[in-house]
């Protein structure tokens, strides 16, 4: 009744057969089914009353804690049936080691198989790898040398070796272990025998097709190219700043063309002749005075008449302002240059031709310059400073 699971009957068989005759049998059978039906803490009074019937007996004692740990096991106590068999492997290493891997072995399975339905694939793959290694199937003749596993728990220990086979295959194959999963497939087909394999021919080609479908995908999905990436997964051409950078490259000169640019842009503004005395009083011809100071005292810089300057005075005045300010500077311990500045040096200096130059003076007009009243040098407004 235990093999049936019909827990009910079992129990009523073990407590009718303890009652006619108590015996290591009756009491096993008893615990078996008081596990079944959940009662784990009765279950373990039965094993523990079961031990007095074993005559002290090294092996009879750990064939009957094997039995409690696979009902415990059963019972969803896993944690403990793994620690009472390792356990009994210390204390007995010599007592029929052959029995502990075989029910060591046969339970790993049951936790790969657990965790390969609940999808955690890589879990079972170390479970069934653990049991393929085992000395578990050393003899091939296991399922004749404990028949009581069978008899008591419906075990099919004749087919054990290809079962963990084929559930490791296919528990790599799942976590998408491709190697892995064809290396497993290699080494079930060393390890089974010919009759094994004649049984599994057709598991075997489906298995291989399936590991053909994904190496195929494997293939695909590697061969596919981004546009704009390479092989890697980077940028071959990044171009997340592509309007900004496009901006840039526009608005703003390359450094081979400031130098130019710069260098006109002086000349525009100062227009001086190279190698002039700068002084600091120049004499100016107006429309209505006949000579005048670089100084002038104003009153307010909207009534003030706009005076022409001739070019020469200009000049002079522009190259007097930079003097002064230059020396205004240095009294005021000003600052360095600016390391953002391109300096002159980096200039393309260029002579102005002399014959053009006097070309372009006949036609050159007198600038007006509007005065602008200030406190400058002593309260008093001059373009010069």
């Amino acid at each position: 009744m235990a093999r049936k699971h019909d827990w009910d009957h079992a129990l009523d068989d073990a407590i009718d057969s303890i009652n006619i005759r108590p015996s290591l049998v009756g009491f096993i059978s008893k615990g078996i089914a008081l596990c079944g039906k959940g009662h784990i803490r009765e279950a373990r009074i039965a094993f523990d009353v079961a031990s007095m019937f074993t005559n002290q007996n090294s092996k009879t004692n750990q064939f009957l804690l094997l039995i409690k740990a696979i009902v415990l096991f059963s019972a969803d106590q896993h944690e403990e049936a793994m620690l009472l068999i390792k356990d009994l492997a210390v204390a007995c290493p010599d007592v029929d080691p052959l029995a502990r891997h075989v029910v060591e072995t046969y339970l790993r399975v049951q936790l790969g198989i657990k965790a390969f339905d609940s999808a955690h694939h890589d879990e079972a793959a170390d479970h069934f790898t653990a049991a393929v290694n085992s000395d578990a199937f050393s003899s091939k003749y296991i399922h004749f040398l404990y028949q009581d596993l069978t008899v008591l728990f419906g075990w099919d220990l004749e087919s054990l070796l290809l079962t963990t086979h084929q559930k490791r295959c296919q528990a790599f194959l799942s976590a998408g272990k491709l190697d892995e999963a064809l290396a497993a497939h290699k080494s079930m087909m060393d390890a089974i025998d010919d009759i094994a394999k004649a049984s599994c021919l057709d598991w075997s080609n489906e298995f291989k097709e399936k590991c053909s479908t994904l190496a195929a995908d494997n293939d695909r999905i590697l061969g596919a190219e981004i546009p704009g990436q390479d092989h890697d997964g980077y940028d071959a051409d990044p171009n997340f700043f592509y309007g900004m950078h496009e901006h840039s490259q526009i608005s703003r000169p390359r450094l081979q063309q400031r130098p130019g640019r710069l260098n006109r842009l002086r000349l525009a503004m100062t227009r001086r002749p190279r190698g002039s005395s700068c002084t600091c009083t120049c004499t100016c011809t107006t429309h209505h005075l006949t000579t005048s100071r670089c100084h002038h005292h104003h009153q307010n810089s909207f009534t003030t008449p706009i005076l022409p300057v001739t070019p020469s005075c200009n000049a002079a005045r522009c190259r007097c302002s930079f003097g002064k300010a230059k020396e205004r500077n240095i009294a005021a311990n000003a600052p360095g240059p600016d390391p953002d500045i391109v300096p002159d040096e980096y200039f393309d200096t260029i002579e102005p031709d002399p014959d053009t130059q006097q070309q372009q003076q006949p036609h050159q007009q007198a600038v007006a310059v509007h005065t602008d009243p200030g406190e400058h040098g002593g309260r008093k407004s001059c373009v010069c400073c």
